[in-house]
C-alpha cells in the first residue's frame, strides 16, 4: 500500500513538472514573440519605403549595416531626394564618390546606440533618476552623443613655440554631440518655442517643432523590430567645430582667428594608419577653447546642455575697429599688451547658448558684463556649429573695460605694467562697473619701474624690489594693496584745495593743490602729481600721474622705533612685550610690528614724545607691571577711526584700552575729541586736556594716522 502510494506521489509530481514545463515554454513563447503589428527590422522597414536607398547604401559604406542589422539603434534618416539635394550642392552624384571615413562621419551624424522613443530622446536619464518633464533639468539636456568625429587636416602652427612652422596633421576624435531642438526645449530654456529662435539661427532651415540640428523631424517615432527611426527633410551635414568653421571661413573671420592664434597651442594625439604623429590643437587661458568639442563645461552631464556662442565680426568690420583703437598707438597687434588683446578676444564668445529672444534682452559676457545686442542690426548671418553658435557681427562687441575709467589704459603702451597689475590684483571688474563710481590714478610705467615695481611678462606675475635688492614676487594681498592704493571708490575731479581722502587700500592719502602724498611718500620724501586727466561720463575719473602713490613700507612699529622723539614711548612697547618681530616669507626680511594693529584696519595714535614719558615716568605715572603698562599704552590708541585735525570728526571715540567688562559686553575707555581745522584737543578720562600741536600731527601710516603729543594720556 504504501509503495503504492508512494508511485502515486512521484508520478503526480513528474506530471505537474512537465505542465509547469510546457506552460512556461509557451509563456515564454508568447512574451519573446515579435508583435504582428510591429512590423520588420529598421533595415527591412527603410527598404519596404522605398526611397531610402541612398541611406542604405551609404549606410554600408560606412559598416554600419552589420551592428544595425544584429542590434538596437535609433536611426534618423534622409529621404534619398534629400540626399540628392545634399550630393548637388557639395558637387558630387552619388554616394560611391564618398570615402569610407567621409561616409563615416556623416552616417555617423544620423544615428544614435540604442533605441530611443521620442520621450527618451526629449529627456534624459541623469544622476540617477529622468529628468521628466517635471525635473530639474527637464529637456535642457538637448545634445546627444553620436560616434561622428571631424576628418583629420593638416594646419601650419603659426605661433605656438613648440611647434612654430610646421605643418601638422591635427585630429582629434573626440565624438560629436548633435543638438535635438523642440518645444519641449524651447520652453524650458525659457526660449521661442514658435520657431523664431532656431530659424534666426538656422537660416535655411523651417521649424517643425522637432529639429535634429539642421533638419527638420517629419515622421518621428516609426517603431521596429530593432528601433526606432526618425525621417528627416534634409541631410545633417558635417558638423565643424567653431575652431574648423572660422579656420575654413577665413574670407569672412581670417582676421579674427589671426587674432586668437596666439593661444592656439598643440599636443600629441597618437599616430593614424600611415604612422604619421597626429596632433589636438586647443586654445590655452584664458580664451575659451573653442576647438574642445565638448563645449564649455566639463562631465557628461553639462556636456549634454552647454554650448559656446561665438559673436565674431567680419573683416571689414573688425579692420576698422583695429585702425581706430589699436594701430594709432601700437604698430602691430604684437606690440599691444597681451591684456588688451585678451579682452578684445574674450568679448566676443559666450559660454551658454545665445538665441535671439535671449540675445534681446542681453547677454553676459565671460568678464560678467551685460552686453546688449540687437540681432536684426547687429546680426547678419548665423551658423551653428557642433560645440556653438556662430553670430556673423556687423559690430565690434566691446568690454566694458574699453568704455570706462579704465578703458584708455588698455590703448597706451605706456601705462601697461599697471594695466597687468590691475588685472594680476583682479580689480578690473571693480573699476569697470557702470554701477559704481571710481577714481583711478596710473602711474606709467617709467615710474613704475624707477620705484622697483615692474611686469615679468615671461613669467605672467607683478614683481617688485625687496629691500634686500632682489626682485620678489608680489603676494597677492601685497599686489592688491598697492593697486587699491590708486583707487577711490568714488568720482573726484577736484582735488585743488586741501585734504585727506581714504583709498579702496584703506590707506589716507594727504592732497594739497593738485598734489598727493601717501604714507610712502612721506617715508620717501616726495609725493606726486597729475599730467593729465579723463573724465569718464560713464563711471567716474582718470588721472595720469608723474609718480607712485605709494603705500607705507614701514610697519607703524618702525615708524615709531625710527623716530628719534618717540624713542621713550618704542621702550615702553618693548617693554610691554606688545612690540614683536615678523619675517616677511617672501623677501625674508625682518620687521618689528605690533600685532595688536591687525585686530581693525583703521587707528589714530596718539603717541607721547620722549619730554612726555620722562616727565610721566618721574611722576609715577608709567606702571611697572607688564599687563597694567598694556593697558596705559592702549589708551593711547583709538581704535576703528581715523581722525585727523582737519575739523571733520569731534565727539566720543573708544580706545584699546578695556575699562570694565559687564554681562552686556566690553566697556573700553574713551576720549573726548574736540576738532577744528588745525586744532585737535583731547580730553581724557581723568579730565586732561591735551593740544595737539598742527606741527606734529597727521603723519599717515600703515592703518591710519598718528599724531605726537607732549602729554602721556591718563585714565584715571
Amino acid at each position: 500500500m504504501a509503495r503504492r502510494y508512494l508511485f502515486l506521489r512521484t508520478f503526480v509530481f513528474f506530471v505537474g513538472i512537465f505542465w509547469l514545463l510546457s506552460g512556461c515554454e509557451k509563456q515564454t513563447k508568447e512574451i519573446y514573440e515579435t508583435p504582428e503589428w510591429l512590423g520588420g527590422t529598421s533595415i527591412e522597414t527603410l527598404t519596404e519605403e522605398g526611397d531610402c536607398n541612398i541611406y542604405l547604401s551609404l549606410m554600408e559604406i560606412a559598416e554600419y549595416t552589420e551592428p544595425i542589422t544584429k542590434q538596437l539603434f535609433t536611426l534618423f534618416v534622409p529621404r534619398d531626394s534629400a540626399f540628392r539635394a545634399y550630393f548637388n550642392k557639395i558637387g558630387i552624384e552619388s554616394v560611391d564618390e564618398l570615402t569610407e571615413d567621409q561616409a563615416r562621419s556623416l552616417f555617423t551624424l544620423h544615428v544614435l546606440r540604442n533605441p530611443r522613443s521620442r520621450f527618451q530622446l526629449i529627456y534624459e536619464w541623469v544622476w540617477g533618476e529622468l529628468q521628466g518633464p517635471t525635473g530639474e533639468y527637464a529637456a535642457l539636456f538637448f545634445r546627444k552623443q553620436t560616434r561622428s568625429i571631424s576628418l583629420p587636416y593638416r594646419e601650419t602652427v603659426l605661433y605656438d613655440p613648440n611647434y612654430i612652422g610646421e605643418n601638422l596633421i591635427i585630429h582629434t576624435r573626440r565624438n560629436k554631440w548633435v543638438p535635438l531642438f523642440t518645444v519641449d526645449f524651447m520652453e524650458d530654456y525659457f526660449a521661442s518655442p514658435d520657431g523664431s529662435d532656431y530659424e534666426f539661427l538656422y537660416r535655411d532651415s523651417e521649424w517643425g517643432g522637432m529639429q535634429w540640428h539642421s533638419a527638420m523631424v517629419t515622421e518621428a517615432e516609426v517603431r521596429t523590430r530593432t528601433g526606432f527611426i526618425y525621417y528627416l527633410d534634409r541631410v545633417v551635414e558635417p558638423m565643424p567645430t567653431l575652431e574648423e568653421y572660422l579656420k575654413d571661413n577665413q574670407d569672412k573671420y581670417g582676421l579674427y582667428y589671426e587674432l586668437i592664434q596666439r593661444f592656439a597651442r598643440y599636443r600629441t594625439n597618437g599616430t593614424n594608419d600611415q604612422d604619421q604623429q597626429v596632433y589636438v590643437k586647443y586654445y590655452t587661458n584664458p580664451m575659451l577653447d573653442i576647438a574642445d568639442e565638448a563645449g564649455p563645461s566639463a562631465g557628461d552631464e553639462l556636456i549634454r546642455q552647454d554650448l559656446f556662442t561665438a559673436y565674431i565680426p567680419r573683416n571689414d568690420v573688425l579692420q576698422a575697429y583695429l585702425d581706430e583703437n589699436v594701430y594709432p598707438y601700437y604698430s602691430s597687434i604684437d606690440s599691444m599688451p597681451s591684456v588688451t588683446l585678451n579682452y578684445i578676444i574674450q568679448s566676443h564668445i559666450t559660454d551658454k547658448l545665445g538665441l535671439k529672444s535671449k540675445i534681446e534682452k542681453g547677454i553676459y559676457n565671460v568678464f560678467g558684463d551685460i552686453v546688449y545686442i540687437d540681432p536684426d542690426n547687429d546680426i547678419s548671418d548665423a551658423f551653428m556649429c557642433s560645440n556653438g553658435a556662430l553670430y556673423e557681427m556687423n559690430k565690434v562687441v566691446e568690454p566694458y573695460v574699453f568704455t570706462t575709467v579704465p578703458g584708455p589704459l588698455f590703448f597706451n603702451s605706456n601705462y601697461s605694467i599697471f594695466l597687468n597689475a590691475l588685472l594680476r590684483a583682479d580689480m578690473i571688474n571693480s573699476i569697470s562697473t557702470p554701477e559704481f563710481k571710481v577714481t583711478v590714478f596710473a602711474p606709467d610705467n617709467e615710474q613704475l619701474t624707477n620705484n622697483g615695481i615692474r611686469y615679468n611678462a615671461q613669467d605672467n606675475i607683478m614683481q617688485f624690489l625687496s629691500r634686500s635688492g632682489l626682485w620678489t614676487n608680489f603676494r597677492l594681498e601685497d599686489l592688491e594693496e598697492f593697486v587699491e592704493n590708486h583707487i577711490i571708490k568714488a568720482k573726484i575731479t577736484d582735488f585743488s584745495g586741501e585734504g585727506y581722502v581714504e583709498m579702496s587700500s584703506r590707506h589716507y592719502v594727504y592732497y594739497n593743490n593738485n598734489v598727493l602724498y601717501g604714507a610712502g611718500n612721506y617715508e620717501d620724501g616726495d609725493n606726486t602729481g597729475f599730467t593729465d586727466m579723463q573724465d569718464n561720463e560713464i563711471n567716474g575719473a582718470l588721472y595720469y600721474l608723474n609718480n607712485v602713490i605709494k603705500v607705507p613700507d614701514y610697519t607703524a612699529a618702525e615708524l615709531i622705533g625710527n623716530d628719534p622723539e618717540l624713542s621713550e614711548f618704542y621702550t615702553l612697547l618693548d617693554s610691554s612685550n606688545l612690540l614683536t618681530t615678523w619675517v616677511d616669507p617672501m623677501s625674508f626680511d625682518t620687521l618689528p610690528v605690533l600685532n595688536f594693529l591687525a585686530e581693525t584696519d583703521y587707528w589714530t595714535m596718539f603717541l607721547p614724545d620722549n619730554s612726555a614719558v620722562i616727565q610721566a615716568r618721574n611722576d609715577g605715572d608709567i606702571p611697572d607691571d607688564p599687563d597694567l603698562l598694556k593697558d596705559f599704552i592702549f589708551y593711547h590708541f583709538v581704535k576703528g577711526d581715523v581722525i585727523f585735525d582737519n575739523g571733520e570728526k569731534s565727539g566720543i571715540f573708544y580706545t584699546n584700552f578695556i575699562d570694565t567688562v559687564t554681562d552686556q559686553g566690553i566697556v573700553y575707555g574713551e576720549l573726548d575729541i574736540l576738532n577744528s581745522p588745525g586744532n585737535l584737543q583731547i580730553t581724557d578720562q581723568s579730565g586732561q586736556v591735551i593740544n595737539v600741536n598742527h606741527d606734529n600731527a597727521n603723519k599717515l601710516i600703515d592703518g591710519g594716522v598718528m599724531h605726537k603729543i607732549s602729554s602721556i594720556i591718563k585714565h584715571e
